[in-house]
């Protein structure tokens, strides 16, 4: 690349979007750099998730709805014909691969949607009722938050032996628990004639309380979600069965996809915008966030509309009658090793008599563990 002028190199980010005070911060980290590489700050800049590409979108005075076009604009997002996001493959920036699932740029971006809708009335679907290319495109966008977090986990600890260790340990390195406790029942769906269904996944969320303080307006907790299966310890995504062609875009036309492949998408996960409850604690004024601004499903892919046609959830067995319970959930690796010791065949009468217990008593869902532990002696399991 033909070395260009500090002024050449602003100039440019000028033309792509960047406002004078982002462009003030940039010219600061150029004179920092200058001492080893110049081109390397033209290069940073350019991947979406760099400290410095976080640093210049915090610091600029662009409005929040702004700055998240920003962002989407730069990757090159559109909707194709079958509303999936795709990214251009021409545009001049791409995400960061060293983009960690709690970086400072996913809690920055989660922010500026919680400043734009988070404060939205119960059921008011914002992004529903505005329903344009932006709102479209930021919903999808989602989806590649989450690809880069299962891309950044399994590059980063190739040598674990499953994606739930891998999950574990970059928990514990960052210093946060893994929450367990929100109810995983649309992560687990099955076909509408299934009679033997028991359930397969769990879903775990990074972090478990929020980093930054219960009042600050950034907030990480139940952020990053990951949908894993009970058993193998695998990560069960969209991402594992869409397939990407030679141009680099995803082939997103439904009837590409096997009844059976499209199962991951029905079960996959989602990065959260909004904040979750489950059992944690959820600042007054976004109370109503993760209802409004997640799973927002007029707003979905074709393919994932497709998937949900065919593999459903169940209600809360708290609720209904043959509902769904969590075998995961407050007792977490208690939880996982409870269950996977129960034996193949024993499995479904365990479950029915799990959810029948939480239909009858009226519980949230506790996890097997307390439930075998309070209505098993531990023999033939």
């Amino acid at each position: 690349m033909e070395m260009m002028t500090l002024e050449q190199q602003l100039s440019n980010l000028a033309k792509e979007g960047w406002d004078k005070r982002s462009l003030r911060y940039y010219r600061r980290n150029y004179f920092k750099q200058a001492a080893s590489s110049p081109i390397d700050c033209w290069q940073e800049i350019h991947e979406v998730g760099t400290p410095l590409y976080t640093k210049m979108l915090q610091r600029s005075w662009l409005p929040a709805r702004l700055k998240i076009q920003l962002v989407l604009n730069h990757l090159g997002t559109y909707v194709d014909e079958h509303n999936f996001l795709q990214l251009a493959p021409t545009a001049k920036y791409h995400i960061w691969a060293d983009l960690a699932p709690l970086a400072e740029f996913n809690v920055l971006f989660r922010a500026l949607v919680l400043q734009l809708y988070g404060k939205a009335p119960k059921n008011s679907r914002p992004l529903v009722q505005e329903n344009s290319d932006f709102t479209r495109r930021l919903n999808l966008f989602r989806g590649y938050i989450d690809r880069q977090a299962i891309s950044y986990l399994r590059q980063t600890y190739p040598v674990l032996p499953n994606d739930f260790w891998r999950l574990a340990v970059y928990a514990k390195q960052c210093g946060v628990e893994l929450d367990f406790e929100t109810g995983a029942n649309y992560h687990n769906r099955h076909l509408a004639e299934q009679s033997d269904f028991v359930p397969e996944n769990m879903k775990v969320q990074l972090a478990k309380n929020s980093s930054y303080g219960y009042f600050s307006r950034f907030n990480d907790a139940r952020m990053v979600e990951f949908i894993i299966n009970v058993d193998t310890l695998e990560f069960v995504s969209q991402w594992n069965v869409i397939k990407q062609e030679k141009t680099g875009k995803f082939c997103s036309d439904p009837e590409k996809y096997t009844v059976s492949e499209l199962r991951a998408l029905a079960d996959t996960e989602s990065f959260n915008y909004g904040i979750p409850h489950g059992k944690g604690r959820v600042p007054w004024r976004y109370r109503y966030s993760h209802g409004n601004l997640d799973g927002v499903n007029p707003l979905e892919s074709d393919l994932r509309k497709r998937a949900k046609k065919f593999w459903h959830a169940d209600g809360d067995a708290k609720k209904e009658a043959n509902g769904y319970g969590d075998l995961v959930n407050s007792n977490g690796i208690a939880d996982i090793l409870c269950w996977q010791n129960v034996s193949r065949e024993n499995r479904l009468a365990l479950y029915r008599n799990y959810t029948s217990w939480l239909y009858q008593t009226k519980r949230t869902s506790t996890g097997i563990f307390r439930y075998y532990a309070l209505h098993s002696s531990g023999e033939n399991i």
